[in-house]
């Protein structure tokens, strides 16, 4: 129903009749917007006294007209928080560069940021908020565009990548099924069956070094889910076999562990003398070892053997490296 449409609408429409001298009056335009004569009257009112827009009345044609040239910006809407918010939303978005959408947002927040008003500067806004700058990375944005593209045709995609593990640049065929950002580790990966490997992998998308969309269609199993599989990763690595992991934190380091969610299936034992067991049901342990080694001695694998001989290991390996 029109007279559900916000002011901002009708000021919209307001603005597009006076520019093209139509003449408009409260009557008319309420008629359109199906809304009481006032309501357009109040519209008028708020152009001229508070946006300072040249609004006059013409008695012969019944009807408002532009006086002079005025330029009507939605802008002037924004109260200052609003505003200062989209600044920042500037800020952040830049962490984001070379990823999807981003030019496209970025053009969007420069049309409205360039009609701010000059009293909300950024050096009085960035003295209260600071934003880490993100490391400089390989530019893929035209990977994006044609990963998307396969995903949604479901095409095959013939890769050069870069797999730091064998320290190889190896070429593979690839079956694309979702590009997935991980805020963990600030990179974006693509999930994809590889057909070298015979299994469905996790790719960086940074480290795909050259990229041919090719004309072969593929199907996603219909007994895959992409949830799922991410679910079962831990840090965007899986192994062969989902199991369930568990790590006991001191009661020193419980509290840091406490504050954030590491994965979907996460619970949390806690102990009366202030510790905390942390249960995961996911596959690559490797992706687990190297976690719990950031804590060094407040954490302790209790389970799976294998995990904890894995740790073991490396912290031996570790003594002879500092004998």
């Amino acid at each position: 129903m029109k007279q559900s449409r916000p002011p901002l609408v009708r000021m919209y429409f307001l603005d597009e009749q006076l520019r093209n001298n139509k003449y408009p009056n409260c009557t008319s335009v309420a008629s359109y917007f199906e809304v009481h004569r006032k309501t357009i009257q109040r519209d008028v009112e708020y152009l001229r006294d508070m946006l300072r827009a040249p609004i006059e009345y013409d008695k012969k044609k019944k009807g408002y007209f532009y006086r002079e040239n005025w330029l009507f910006l939605p802008s002037a809407f924004l109260e200052q928080d609003e505003a200062e918010a989209l600044k920042a939303t500037k800020k952040v978005l830049s962490q984001y560069r070379g990823t999807p959408y981003y030019n496209e947002v970025s053009r969007a927040l420069d049309k409205v940021l360039q009609y701010l008003p000059g009293t909300l500067g950024e050096s009085e806004f960035f003295s209260i908020y600071s934003f880490e700058q993100p490391a400089g990375t390989h530019d893929v944005s035209h990977h994006f565009i044609t990963l998307e593209d396969a995903i949604r045709q479901r095409l095959k995609v013939h890769v050069a990548y870069d797999a730091h593990s064998s320290g190889a640049v190896t070429e593979r065929t690839i079956h694309p099924f979702r590009l997935h950002y991980s805020h963990g580790a600030q990179t974006w990966y693509l999930v994809a069956h590889c057909e070298l490997r015979k299994d469905i992998r996790t790719f960086v998308v940074s480290r795909i070094k050259k990229l041919q969309l090719l004309k072969t269609h593929f199907n996603i199993p219909a007994d895959f889910s992409v949830d799922e599989f991410l679910s079962k990763t831990f840090d965007q690595v899986v192994g062969e076999t989902e199991q369930t992991v568990s790590v006991r934190f001191s009661a020193y380091q419980a509290p840091w562990i406490k504050e954030r969610q590491w994965h979907p299936s996460q619970q949390i034992t806690e102990h009366d003398d202030g510790c905390i067991t942390v249960h995961f049901r996911v596959s690559g342990l490797d992706a687990i070892k190297r976690w719990v080694m950031r804590y060094g001695k407040e954490a302790e694998v209790l389970e799976p053997q294998e995990l904890r001989d894995m740790v073991r290991r490396e912290v031996r390996e570790m003594g002879a490296v500092y004998g």
